[in-house]
């Protein structure tokens, strides 16, 4: 890991005052002025030296990074490379193809159930079904990228809260993705550049319902408990909606930072959601208050190498993360129980080696080159952090029991 350098002290953080939520919507320049205090740096919420899987990942579209899936209790993992979608056996360190030479370049992909399905830049849907990936079908929906997919998320059983302003307590069980989400057929939601969010009938692909932007739509998150749902585009603009079944309704309109996002995520407890912007921001709201919670910088902070393009709670179990990833070589924990301790990763860097190339004294050092960053997933029980990248896919163990300590000011 590199030490975070003494600018990397940009988190902003509230108490949930209206003064502070107010300054804050007032745009990220004021960011620098809600600070309180200095961010503890050395916290290890996950092991700093990974495991590495040799399963080679590719993003297709520059701005699209969340093509690494890791969808069911099952030691698995899903990635797309290049035009081919793979299947990894985790204990097993074996590859295998479940969708291979199709005739587009994927850049979205949801798996649930016996389905697995892609999205393309030119409008492409790829559907199959995991028993008989042979029977693939290909059509065009949208009038543009389909930039996310996902099934729709069944509601869940709220957790028990036992912790005061901490995510909800539950044990390691898995919140998992219900395709039937007690419909009689299943739902697919999909996010396309020509300003909507569709969902659809499986496999036939009928559209159900239909919303229209005045942005391109990146991501959308539905909530755990499978009532709210929250969208983010080629704007600053966050649209929140409550859901009920296959009927959406618009509640509220907020405002993230200064950009465009391309990745948003709820909390387990369904109370939290949190959106990644291109300009290097990362905005948690509490739902309840819709007001903002917290306004995080990244590392690399600024739309270029520091730009936002993936964030994810920990999706079980009383382990309290926030994870997201920057467009090359770093990744960023945030403890959610205070906003106050994080933990950052420089990816990649133990391939590379100490020593200058003798060959070539004035070339920069492997490890000051840039890694580019794939996809970022919690394992469903939170045991561990995947992190996609070309050339392999880390897994960073979750320290789960130094998680599951709380301080006493944090226990009811």
């Amino acid at each position: 890991m590199v030490a975070p350098p003494a600018t990397w002290n940009r988190y902003t953080l509230s108490a949930r005052l209206a003064q502070t939520a107010n300054a804050l919507d007032a745009g990220s320049s004021n960011a620098s002025k809600l600070c309180r205090g200095s961010i503890v740096d050395s916290y290890e919420f996950v092991r700093p030296v990974p495991q590495r899987h040799q399963q080679r990942t590719s993003w297709n579209h520059w701005q699209l990074r969340d093509v690494v899936l890791c969808p069911s209790t099952k030691p698995e993992l899903y990635s797309i490379y290049r035009c081919n979608v793979d299947r990894y056996d985790i204990s097993k360190h074996q590859s295998t193809r479940v969708l291979g030479d199709l005739d587009f370049d994927p850049v979205s992909m949801a798996v649930g159930g016996d389905y697995i399905v892609v999205g393309g830049q030119r409008a492409e849907l790829a559907v199959a079904r995991l028993s008989d990936p042979r029977s693939t079908t290909i059509v065009r929906s949208g009038g543009s990228i389909n930039n996310f997919v996902a099934l729709d998320r069944a509601p869940s059983m709220l957790p028990r809260r036992r912790f005061r302003d901490s995510a909800a307590f539950t044990e390691d069980g898995v919140t998992s993705l219900n395709i039937t989400s007690g419909h009689d057929t299943p739902r697919l939601l999909v996010c396309n550049n020509d300003h909507s969010v569709r969902l659809l009938s499986l496999p036939g692909l009928d559209i159900i319902t239909e919303l229209k932007f005045p942005t391109a739509i990146n991501y959308a998150a539905v909530s755990p408990d499978g009532t709210k749902m929250c969208v983010v585009g080629d704007t600053n603009q966050v649209y929140l909606f409550s859901k009920r079944g296959d009927s959406f309704e618009e509640i509220a309109v907020m405002t993230a930072s200064n950009d465009a996002s391309f990745s948003c995520d709820w909390s387990q407890s369904s109370e939290l959601f949190a959106v990644g912007s291109q300009d290097g921001y990362v905005t948690v709201w509490d739902v309840r208050s819709q007001q903002k919670m917290v306004q995080l910088e990244t590392y690399q902070h600024g739309r270029s190498r520091g730009a936002c393009r993936n964030v994810k709670f920990s999706p079980s179990g009383s382990v309290d993360l926030l994870a997201f990833s920057e467009h090359t070589s770093y990744v960023n924990i945030v403890d959610t129980r205070s906003f106050e301790k994080r933990q950052v990763l420089r990816v990649g860097s133990d391939t590379y080696s100490d020593f200058p190339d003798f060959f070539a004294p004035d070339s920069p050092t492997l490890v000051n080159q840039d890694m580019q960053i794939t996809g970022l997933r919690f394992a469903p029980d939170s045991s561990s952090l995947f992190v996609g990248l070309e050339e392999s896919i880390l897994e960073y163990v979750v320290d789960r029991i130094g998680r599951y300590s709380f301080a006493s000011s944090e226990i009811i």
